[in-house]
């Protein structure tokens, strides 16, 4: 079958940008896109690339991702962006996995890629070798392998913020259906623009905008690197329909010294995603009248759910409904459906969804019932189908045998106008196995704000859910995929109780 969408869609599409990278001064048609990864197919063929060989590229966001993504897919090869956010121990041990073959790298971030062979790096995105390679201006014409649907297409690696990174497969069927269900729910169109923040080693950035948005030959704006203050130039620019991002970098950009309400005008919606979202976003954000959605997916399901900019002004912290084409399903610890209004695991199934884990049969089989990919999220489904994401399953925090939810304190704790940002971990107790802490950033300086949010917290949760301890921070830690880190935040609350020699008491 064809799968060979770049191709396809350049015949189709009118001679306009595809790509537009600010930075570097470039614009790529659809055309040319297509000309391009002919080229480099041709050329890695030449190489001794063979259908089924992975190929890496380590590198922030800029055309030669799409290059080598489309030159994979002429030639049956496995594309793998890899996360320059790892340490080099990750990274090591992602490269070790996938049995990659070649390495695209830029050059200012070898200091990361010091722990592997250094016979895989192959070539560097911004040199002259490279852009010789692709440039357009001549075409190695390149007949595409034929494919079957369940061919393996990309290997995504999870984050590893709750173990070893795993390679999360994609087929396909997946990449195409992604698309579908995306583009059937929420359209997009040939005339959209769209700038492109979210890294594209992640699957919220790469698999639900970027793809989707070049299925549908809209307009691509690449921001390198994610900048608050370069992004809000950006928006004033180029006025795109549509955006998404995670919370931290809205936030980082309603506080930005040059953020202008005017830039997001030409926006029909956001749709947040990848990590709770925030209140004082989501309020600043509905004052101005500006669309704020959320959505929801994850490395092995991208885009499952997504809320409407209507239901979204009647229910913000909903993630909605499914998409098209996808299911989901609350689970109990038995795999039975639960009631209306009842927590339990989220469960999707659609064919945008991962067949499985990259060499682990194992972990595939546990993370599957019922052709349901068990997410570890904790979710309820309200009467009218909507559905809330509670917390992660993992992160439930038990003191003194109670069961304490971080996302429900987070949601309190949030409500108090000294609190920008909120996470709660659990760290070790001693006396009660874990306690609940949470890391703060203030809105201002304030030396009694602990005994004020404790006061708070009192009044609206039972007493083992008040957090027994806090830390005021400066910025919020980020992880990989810029989410708050929470491992580093837990071991800083372990830190900070050994050193006060906390010993809690339940209230």
């Amino acid at each position: 079958m064809n799968f060979d969408w770049i191709k396809t869609r350049a015949i189709f599409e009118e001679e306009k940008p595809a790509i537009i990278d600010p930075a570097k001064g470039t614009e790529w048609t659809y055309q040319q896109l297509n000309i391009r990864a002919e080229n480099l197919a041709s050329h890695l063929r030449e190489q001794g690339t063979e259908r089924g060989d992975v190929i890496g590229i380590f590198g922030p966001n800029d055309v030669a991702i799409l290059d080598l993504l489309f030159a994979s897919i002429k030639l049956g090869a496995v594309f793998l962006p890899i996360n320059w956010r790892l340490n080099p121990e990750e990274i090591s041990t992602i490269v070790e996995d996938s049995g990659v073959k070649k390495i695209f790298y830029e050059t200012k971030h070898l200091s990361s890629l010091t722990k592997i062979d250094e016979s895989l790096l192959y070539m560097d995105i911004n040199s002259q070798e490279y852009d010789n390679i692709v440039d357009p201006s001549h075409h190695n014409v390149f007949e595409s392998v034929e494919l079957q649907g369940d061919d393996l297409a990309s290997l995504l690696y999870t984050s590893g913020t709750t173990g070893v990174p795993k390679g999360v497969m994609f087929s396909h069927d997946s990449f195409v259906s992604n698309g579908i269900n995306l583009n059937h729910t929420l359209p997009t169109y040939p005339t959209d623009v769209s700038i492109v923040a979210l890294p594209l080693f992640h699957v919220f950035g790469f698999n639900d905008l970027t793809l989707p948005a070049l299925f549908n030959g809209g307009t691509l704006v690449l921001q390198r690197y994610f900048n608050a203050e370069e992004l809000n130039n950006l928006m004033m620019e180029y006025k795109p329909d549509y955006m998404l991002l995670i919370p931290t970098m809205l936030y980082a950009m309603l506080v930005a010294d040059n953020f202008n309400p005017e830039g997001y005008q030409s926006v029909r919606y956001l749709i947040q995603g990848g990590s709770p979202p925030l209140p004082a976003v989501q309020a600043k954000l509905l004052n101005m009248n500006i669309a704020l959605i959320n959505g929801y997916g994850l490395t092995e399901a991208p885009i499952v759910s997504v809320n409407t900019v209507s239901n979204s002004k009647l229910k913000p912290k909903s993630i909605g409904n499914p998409v098209i084409f996808t299911e989901v399903r609350i689970f109990d610890d038995d795999f039975n459906e639960v009631a209306t209004g009842e927590i339990g695991e989220l469960g999707v199934r659609g064919k945008n969804v991962t067949p499985g884990y990259w060499n682990k049969p194992e972990a595939t089989a546990k993370s599957f019932h019922d052709n349901f990919f068990l997410t570890g999220d904790l979710a309820t489904i309200d009467e009218d189908g909507d559905v809330y994401i509670v917390d992660r399953k993992k992160e439930m925090i038990i003191t003194g045998g109670e069961n304490v939810l971080p996302s429900e304190v987070e949601a309190v704790l949030s409500e108090h106008p000294l609190v920008a940002q909120c996470v709660v971990v659990g760290y070790t107790s001693p006396k009660y196995g874990e306690s609940v802490s949470a890391a703060v950033v203030l809105t201002e300086a304030d030396d009694n704000f602990e005994e004020k949010l404790d006061a708070f917290a009192r009044e609206k949760l039972g007493g083992y859910k008040v957090p027994r301890m806090y830390l005021s921070i400066n910025h919020m830690p980020l992880n990989s995929t810029s989410k708050p880190d929470k491992l580093a935040l837990q071991q800083r609350m372990n830190e900070k109780a050994e050193q006060l020699h906390q010993g809690d008491e339940l209230a």
